[in-house]
């Protein structure tokens, strides 16, 4: 049966990752995708501004979801066919799961059948040698070229695995346009500013340098 009409136990399963609000689990059955859950909210002293908005729009409790579906199925649209080069691990809908609602994502694994190592351990170890830069590079582009809105880039969203035997880096979060107006989806010289603010955040953590005109990594 397909995920998608099925309820999914992940409850009795420990995640395989955590974020700051979501936890992440082995997709039951399918061993190619995983299940990203976000955690109930609890906040009983949350802003009377943030207690009127979820009572007026009730729905904004699922808008971070959605707005992460929709910025991956842009930059999938606009890929062509050139689509296995997408930055973004792909995402495959909605599913329920016996612990809440989750997004279904492709897993991205190392060569060791592991999930893939995020940029901050690869340079952390020692591991980015030239043809990884180059890659790191590669990806760095794609981000502008697809226009991707993303609201928090940072290296440990960034993995290095493999997508169809092909070594290459993935934002596997942070994407997604959240502001009610969205100024930077309607500006690509704001988003552009957004995003070069982010690799040269990403650059000075990890002893890089951001190089602004060339749109890349440099080392240090």
């Amino acid at each position: 049966m397909l995920f998608a009409v099925q309820l999914l136990r992940v409850s009795d399963q420990d995640p395989i990752a955590t974020g700051g609000h979501r936890d992440v689990y082995a997709c039951p059955g399918q061993s190619h995708l995983l299940v990203k859950v976000t955690r109930p909210r609890k906040r009983p002293n949350r802003s009377f501004a943030k207690r009127l908005i979820r009572r007026l729009l009730p729905d904004s409790v699922f808008r971070n979801a959605l707005k992460e579906i929709e910025g991956e199925m842009k930059a999938a649209l606009k890929s062509g066919t050139d689509i296995e080069q997408l930055p973004l691990a792909r995402c495959f809908g909605i599913a329920q799961t016996d612990i809440g609602p989750a997004i279904v994502v492709e897993r991205i694994e190392s060569d060791d059948g592991q999930l893939a190592h995020p940029l901050a351990k690869l340079c952390e170890d020692g591991a980015l040698s030239e043809d990884v830069l180059n890659e790191l590079n590669s990806f760095a582009k794609k981000l502008f070229q697809l226009q991707i809105v993303a609201r928090d880039i940072h290296e440990t969203n960034i993995v290095y695995g493999l997508r169809n035997q092909t070594r290459m880096f993935l934002l596997i979060d942070g994407y997604g346009e959240r502001n009610l107006i969205p100024l930077r989806t309607l500006s690509r010289r704001l988003n552009d500013r957004s995003l070069h603010k982010q690799m040269n955040g990403i650059a000075e953590r990890v002893g890089l340098i951001w190089d602004r005109t060339g749109q890349e990594f440099r080392v240090a």
